[in-house]
């Protein structure tokens, strides 16, 4: 059965209302020292009972009347003859009623009524005890008070709600809108957070469609050009060779294709994390001497260089063959647009918060307009030069942001491009030196390939 949560809201609170309130009515009653307002009331009725047997039968006829009350009621009324005209002693606060009356005969006679709240017939203090009135006034505050909190509560969560139908009903512009922001609550936060992931799920599913656009696009020439060469082989028989040849080489290209996109859907969702710690200093200088093999048959000269203080650094805490394989895009990345006799620099420096590494080319640079794309998928600098598919930057922007880290690109003073990269060191990570892994230090300067 669904229980609306304004109902819910609206009992709860009314209830817990009422309870509280009896209970520091009855807590109240037990403190103070004055009767409660049903005993002051009882001892009245009995006094003015006692008062009218009096005037009418004398004492035997309060006796009488007295013979038909309860014993513990009964043992209340004490009176005595009057010798003065002084007024019998009334003392109400410490629960002492007193009256006089005067008999058939003539006599005076003082009435006293003593009650004691919580022994014989006297019942303890109730929120009714308040007056009707008064109980009436707090029972229709109660409920005005729960209704507007359970309105107060329910309609933004209504709201809320009406945006999660429409977002899962495909709607990715539903947003909840600023309005929430006066609230300053944590419905307020809710809304914000909605509104986020509401924009975040926009922008991956625009990711998406144009990830898959890029590579229906990207797929279509090796395609081609497969289906031309067995076009072709099947034409020619005497050029089946050449054409088994092409046919390797565009597999090959397609097999790389397919890789990167993996990496690249692994690095969207995450599942490359780790929690191991790895020093980038070594991972640089591994990715440099790799890539120095290749250098050396373009004519093309990587430097190292290092700037970390009393040579130590501070571990990072992730996975180093992910970034590993973002610093080798980079660098591979740099060498590609280098000709030769040009030089590629690779520069670490460090400090308490984290490591940089800067890798910087003499190439032939990027447009300013093309900066800010050129880490996404399918985004080539120069496409007329047919090298790669755009993928190894933006497989290194996804690797770097996964440690947590930042990635720009900027175009040099005078030419090519510079890509620096930060990642900060692992939480309560050790110190390099203290693992046995040592940092850059002066003797890694401009290191020649």
């Amino acid at each position: 059965m669904r229980r609306p949560l304004f109902f819910k809201i609206f009992l709860w609170v009314a209830i817990s209302f009422l309870l509280c309130t009896n209970l520091v009515s009855v807590v109240d009653s037990i403190l103070n020292d004055t009767p409660s307002r049903t005993a002051e009331r009882t001892a009245q009725l009995g006094l003015s009972g006692a008062a009218a047997a009096m005037r009418l039968g004398g004492e035997q006829g309060l006796r009488d009347l007295l013979a038909t009350w309860p014993r513990a009621e009964s043992q209340r009324v004490t009176w005595h003859r009057m010798h003065s005209e002084a007024p019998p002693h009334d003392d109400r606060f410490h629960g002492i009623f007193a009256t006089t009356a005067v008999d058939p005969n003539g006599g005076r006679y003082a009435i006293t009524y003593l009650i004691t709240r919580f022994h014989g017939f006297a019942a303890p203090p109730l929120v009714a005890d308040m007056g009707p009135r008064v109980f009436l006034g707090t029972v229709v505050g109660t409920l005005l008070f729960s209704a507007l909190l359970a309105f107060y509560l329910t309609v933004p969560i209504s709201r809320i709600r009406l945006g999660f139908r429409r977002l899962a009903a495909g709607d990715l512009k539903a947003r909840l809108g600023p309005g929430w922001y006066r609230r300053r609550d944590e419905i307020a936060d809710l809304a914000t957070d909605f509104d986020q992931m509401a924009d975040r799920l926009e922008e991956l599913v625009a990711s998406r469609d144009r990830l898959l656009a890029d590579i229906a696009h990207e797929l279509r020439s090796p395609l081609a050009r497969l289906q031309l060469a067995i076009e072709l082989a099947r034409q020619s028989p005497e050029k089946t060779p050449q054409s088994l040849q092409r046919i390797d080489r565009e597999a090959d290209k397609l097999e790389e294709m397919v890789g990167e996109l993996l990496a690249l859907s692994r690095l969207e969702i995450g599942a490359t994390r780790s929690d191991e710690y790895f020093s980038l200093s070594e991972v640089v200088r591994l990715v440099v001497e790799d890539a120095r093999f290749e250098a050396q048959e373009k004519g093309v000269r990587i430097d190292l260089v290092g700037r970390i203080p009393g040579g130590q650094e501070r571990p990072v805490m992730g996975s180093g063959r992910l970034v590993s394989r973002a610093i080798e895009n980079i660098v591979r990345n740099a060498l590609r647009f280098s000709r030769r006799g040009e030089v590629i620099t690779v520069e670490m420096s460090a400090d308490a918060e984290g490591n940089c590494v800067a890798i910087r080319d003499q190439g032939p640079g990027v447009e300013s307009g093309q900066l800010a794309g050129l880490f996404e998928p399918f985004v080539q600098a120069q496409p007329a030069a047919g090298q790669g598919y755009g993928l190894g930057l933006s497989i290194a922007k996804r690797a770097i942001i996964a440690h947590r880290g930042t990635i720009e690109a900027s175009n040099g003073v005078v030419s090519g491009l510079a890509i620096r990269v930060w990642l900060p060191s692992g939480p309560d990570a050790p110190d390099g030196a203290d693992d046995g892994r040592g940092g850059l230090d002066g003797s890694l300067l401009s290191q020649p390939a």
